[in-house]
């Protein structure tokens, strides 16, 4: 799984969940304990001044979730 770029807008996700977030996907998969895909939707980051693009960052968790599901 590669290290995704999220563009950062006016108001967007709050940088820091998302980060802590990709970070906790990242190390399951390393473990070899991938997360549930249903788990990857939804996940209620806060929006904020000066966040990720909250397309781009929904448009890489449905990605990982979509690549989870087909094994």
């Amino acid at each position: 799984m590669e290290n995704p770029f999220f563009s950062v807008r006016f108001r967007g996700y709050d940088r820091v969940q998302v980060d802590r977030a990709v970070a906790r996907v990242r190390q399951a998969m390393d473990t070899g304990a991938p997360p549930h895909p249903d788990s990857l939707t939804d996940l209620g980051f806060q929006m904020t001044m000066r966040g990720y693009d909250t397309g781009e960052v929904d448009d890489y968790f449905e990605e990982v979730a979509r690549s989870l599901r087909s094994g």
